[in-house]
């Protein structure tokens, strides 16, 4: 009778988490070109855009992702879209998360304030 030893197992078939391991449409997603958008008629775009320009933080709520309505603040770093006419997104240093974050811009809700 054979018995199974479990932890020569895991080193030769370890279990891997799906939560560490992203899925593999994502590795090609991230491959794809991200070619730079500096203007555009949407005012959530501007917005974004203006902040990268300038360096400045940018606060929305976020209607997509794992928490969907959580507002964030994020500073900018690109304002993007794989290909002409497609979704815009916008990838910066997300300061709720304390993390690099991308964004789409259709998912996102300006926050607007009275100064």
């Amino acid at each position: 009778m054979k018995t199974e030893n479990w932890e020569s197992r895991e080193l030769i078939f370890p279990l891997l988490d799906p939560k560490l391991f992203p899925p593999e449409r994502l590795f090609y997603w991230l491959a794809l070109p991200r070619n730079p958008v500096f203007a555009s008629p949407d005012p959530v775009a501007k917005m974004f855009i203006a902040a990268m320009l300038k360096g400045k933080k940018a606060q929305f709520v976020y209607v997509g992702g794992s928490t969907p309505g959580l507002p964030r603040i994020i500073t900018p770093s690109l304002v993007f879209r794989h290909e002409p006419e497609g979704r815009i997104y916008v990838v910066g240093y997300c300061h709720i998360r304390a993390a690099t974050r991308v964004f789409a811009l259709d998912k996102a809700m300006v926050i607007w304030s009275r100064n």
